[in-house]
């Protein structure tokens, strides 16, 4: 295939055979050892149209070390396609100019719903809650961290870790959970709602986030997780709000318990029905997230060259036609 030279190409626009000069957004940097033991940068970009994966070779071992991520970058580089996705081949790159990174807005990949949007169907969904001492919590819950609530994701690096993909998450969650009570009528859904709504909300102190929806853990994220952080916000403001304490243990135990085994975060398996849905529709929403995200990049028919990390498989993207 014949080189083609183009400018500011967005990562969706991307194609095998493009010497291209644009710029992303540094998502993440790793120092790795090739397998003739030379080290190698291993890059991962993002603009507002997507992510991909890119290599600059024979680099020193503490070069990744003084570069910057969460940045915007001016890079140079050709485009391969490596076991059916696109890579960049990365020649050079530089941090930009201060006046570019104040537009960082403009590369940051967003939820596909406004934020504004999805807080409103945050309220519609403590309406349902008909338990007064519930509903009084998760509305207390949410006017406290509006604000934050509308740009930051739910995790650093893995399941919808874009701007708003906190409130993207947990609405996806709750239209999921109110799907699966209407087949299965012995769920309470004021349970099941209010687990949903409060399980991550302390991923608010875990990371410290940016109005771009960029984040670094935070000291009490590394040192304690927002499991922990989560239980222990939920008990004083349930003390506050004068909530029975029945009430309160089962919902922490909903918190405790929906990372669902010891090597994730939780010291309990749930021991009820709606702590037992909680885990899984979170782990169904970051699956299919994840999935799809491999997909992007990903040609039909083509498996993934290695393990996604998040998902522990190679990946397939199907043909069905």
């Amino acid at each position: 295939m014949a080189n083609i030279k183009i400018t500011d190409v967005k990562i969706a626009d991307m194609q095998e055979g493009y010497d291209f000069e644009s710029i992303y957004i540094l998502w993440n940097v790793e120092t790795k050892r090739a397998s003739n033991n030379k080290y190698y940068l291993d890059f991962t970009f993002r603009d507002e149209t997507g992510e991909v994966s890119g290599k600059k070779w024979d680099a020193s071992a503490n070069e990744g070390e003084y570069i910057k991520s969460g940045k915007l970058y001016c890079v140079k580089g050709h485009a391969v396609v490596f076991q059916g996705a696109i890579q960049l081949n990365i020649f050079e790159y530089k941090i930009a100019p201060l006046e570019m990174q104040q537009k960082i807005g403009d590369y940051v990949p967003s939820a596909p719903v406004s934020s504004e949007e999805m807080m409103k169907t945050v309220y519609q969904y403590c309406d349902k809650v008909k338990d007064e001492d519930l509903k009084k919590l998760v509305y207390s819950v949410y006017k406290e961290y509006e604000k934050e609530v509308m740009y930051y994701p739910a995790a650093k690096a893995l399941h919808h870790s874009i701007r708003g993909g906190y409130l993207y998450h947990v609405t996806t969650m709750l239209k999921v959970g109110e799907a699966l009570s209407g087949i299965y009528n012995s769920v309470n859904t004021d349970y099941l709602y209010t687990g949903i709504l409060i399980h991550d909300i302390m991923k608010l102190k875990e990371m410290n986030s940016n109005e771009f929806g960029i984040a670094e853990y935070s000291d009490k994220g590394q040192l304690m997780g927002h499991i922990e952080l989560g239980i222990s916000y939920i008990d004083a403001r349930a003390k506050e709000l004068g909530i029975p304490e029945k009430k309160t243990m089962l919902l922490e135990h909903m918190i405790l318990s929906h990372h669902y085994e010891p090597e994730y975060g939780s010291s309990k398996m749930p021991m009820f029905l709606e702590a037992e849905l909680l885990h899984h529709i979170d782990l169904i929403d970051a699956r299919v997230y994840d999935f799809n995200k491999v997909y992007e990049s990903l040609e039909k028919g083509r498996f993934t060259e290695k393990q996604v990390f998040s998902l522990e498989r190679k990946v397939l993207k199907p043909d069905f036609e």
